[in-house]
Formats: structure tokens, sequence, C-alpha cells
């Protein structure tokens, strides 16, 4: 058996060569000095633009949003639900920097909860979850850490749950993507949360100070971060026409700023990439030899449609190649893996990787079948097929 690498030159005649184009290295018109920046389409995990993404910094009251997952998480689980009310101790009440006013003593609604941490950033708010979820903070933040490692975000280490400074709390534009990934795949039912601008709590009522909810028309979360070691930062979350890009940035140093430089890079993204689809799930992309089968060939695809963030104009193309080994030697079943396919991406560096998988069955040829082709193997050392 050998492995095999099919280009699109070999395999033309089963599927059109991929043509899309993209234009030169495109970046957005912002500031980068001083600043983090991670852009991302969040459907096909496709970087559209970075600066620093993998640079320790704090994370401020984006923290928040882990946070906010394992409260749903607990809601999931059936241990609590949005009716739940949590005690409020003094520690809580008395937490530092930004707050929804939560009195010593009193009960508050998880539900309630939710919308103080995701419209007023109330760092209260958390502390009142973490003790009643986890008996304290500090438990809660163990907890944190180990959906960190769940995660994947490498790069960050959470000592408090709502962001407050502390040298050994620290995050990534990088990692924090990673986290509202994750915070809108397993928890979508709960999107009015994200995005909501208004929130009434007691006598006060809170504004989110996310504007691009108002400003840019798809924005649908996420979170506004603020500290002086951090500057201002924000994760944003925008569902345009089907695509869903994130863009994460820190080191603004002004809320203005913050806005203005969110907008522009979401205006940037939406106007600058989409989404192609290349290849259909089930199309016949190549069809591989055999050996010794009741058939010559077998045809095989994928699984799923693959879909490509690709610049819009441009020039140079997707290349892409078919590996596997063969020839195939029966029994193949259909819908076993035979190989991958191996799509590189303009900058020659990106290369994203799918199953292929065969199409049909094919077993083993019977004796009269199988004598020519041992003849003319022994013969000329091909297969005769």
């Amino acid at each position: 058996m050998l492995l095999r690498f099919l280009s699109f030159l070999h395999i033309l005649m089963f599927f059109q060569i991929l043509t899309f184009s993209v234009s030169a290295k495109l970046t957005p018109a912002v500031d980068t000095e001083g600043r983090q920046f991670f852009v991302i389409d969040g459907d096909t995990d496709t970087i559209l633009f970075e600066h620093n993404a993998d640079l320790r910094m704090y994370p401020s009251s984006m923290t928040k949003v882990l946070t906010a997952y394992i409260i749903f998480e607990e809601i999931t689980a059936g241990k609590i639900s949005l009716n739940t009310q949590f005690e409020i101790s003094r520690k809580a009440s008395k937490t530092a920097g930004t707050k929804m006013y939560l009195p010593e003593g009193k009960t508050v609604s998880v539900e309630d909860l939710i919308q103080g941490i995701f419209v007023a950033s109330g760092n209260d708010a958390c502390v009142c979850a973490a003790e009643n979820i986890s008996g304290s903070e500090e438990a809660f933040a163990v907890r944190m850490n180990q959906k960190l490692a769940e995660f994947g975000c490498k790069d960050s280490h959470f000592v408090n749950t709502s962001g407050l400074p502390d040298e050994n709390h620290y995050s990534t534009c990088r990692d924090l993507y990673k986290i509202a990934k994750r915070l809108y795949a397993d928890f979508s039912q709960y999107k009015r949360f994200f995005a909501q601008q208004e929130f009434t709590y007691g006598k006060g009522t809170h504004k989110n100070l996310n504007r691009l909810y108002k400003t840019f028309e798809g924005a649908d979360g996420l979170k506004t971060g603020h500290t002086q070691g951090g500057g201002y930062g924000v994760i944003t979350s925008a569902f345009v026409n089907g695509q869903r890009i994130f863009s994460i940035l820190n080191g603004c140093k002004t809320m203005v700023e913050r806005n203005r430089v969110s907008e522009t890079l979401l205006r940037w993204a939406y106007g600058s990439f989409h989404q192609v689809t290349v290849l259909q799930k089930d199309q016949i992309i190549a069809r591989l030899d055999t050996w010794m089968a009741d058939h010559p060939q077998v045809p095989v695809g994928l699984k799923s449609d693959v879909i490509l963030t690709l610049p819009k104009g441009g020039s140079q193309g997707v290349t892409s190649e078919l590996v596997f080994q063969g020839p195939l030697e029966p029994p193949v079943a259909s819908g076993d893996k035979v190989g991958e396919l191996v799509l590189t991406l303009p900058d020659q560096k990106t290369k994203m990787i799918y199953p292929v998988y065969a199409q049909t069955t094919v077993a083993k040829a019977g004796f009269l079948r199988r004598l020519p082709i041992i003849v003319q193997y022994l013969l000329f050392g091909k297969n005769a097929q």
C-alpha cells in the first residue's frame, strides 16, 4: 500500500477545480500600538485579523463571560433555575468596582444576577453567584480554571469571577474567543441576555456600555471590560447574513475609542470576507482505484459541506490534495474513512483537513476475477482493473 496524493490536476474529471480568488493581505484601518486584536469567523474558525492575540493581558470584566457560562451550566444540569433565589452575603454586597447594588442579607433570583452580569457588569452579581454555587469565590475560581483547561485556553488563569485586577489573573484575545465561542455553542438558548441593553433592579436602571448594539445591525453580544492596567476592551459578536464573526480587542484608551474600533473591525470583516461553499455533502470528489475488488474503483466524498471564509476579489486560489493509502483493498464499506482532503488557503500556511469517506461498498473479487489481475500485475507491474 502506498501513500497517495491527488492534486486537483489529477481529479479534475471528478469535480470542478476551485477557482475562488482572494486579494492581497487585508488589514483593517485601526491603530494597533499598545492594543490586542483577534477577529475571526466563528463558523469556520478562519482568522481574519490578529495582533498580539497571544499576549497575556488583564481581561477585566470580559472574565464574566466564563462566570456566566458556569451559571448556565448549572441551570442546564438542573441544579438551579432562573427562578432560584440566591442569598446575598456581605462580601458580595461590598464587592468593589461596578455593581448592580445587591442588598446584604436579602435574596436575588438567578435571572436577575445574569442580567446584572451582562448589562450592569456587576462584580457583586458574580461573587453572589459564585458563593451560592461553589461555596466561595475561591472555589468557583478553581472551577473556572478547569473550564479554561477544557476549552484549550493555555494562556489564561483566573483568580476571581469579575476580572478585578490581580497579577495572577490574565488571559489573551485568542483565549477569550474560545470562551465566547463555547458560550454561543453550548447556551444559545440564553442569547437574549448577551445583548440586553437595559435592566432594572430595585430602584435603579442599568444600561449596557456596549453601544455597538445601536450602531451595528446584527451585533448580538457580548461583554465589555475595563481596568486601568488592561484599558478598554470588548468581546463582540455579530450575526449577519448567516455568518457569525467575533471581534475581541483590548487596550483602548477610552470607551468611545473602544466602540469606534469595535465597529470598524466588524464593518471591515463583513465588507472584506464572505463564506463560500466549495464542496457539498455527498458530492463525489474522486474515484479511487481498488485492488482485488469486485469493482475497479470506489467513489469518495465528504459527510458535510466544506465552507471556507475567503476575501472578496483577488487573484490567488485555494489548492487541494487528496491523501490516501492506495489502491484500496476490500472489503470497503460505504461510510468508511479512506483518506483526507487537504485544502491549502491562499496564505499557503493555513491547511484545512477533512475526512473523506467511501460512498459505495466493495467486496473482495472472486477467484476468476482476481486471476487476470494477478497475471497482469506479475507481467507488467500494474493493476489490470
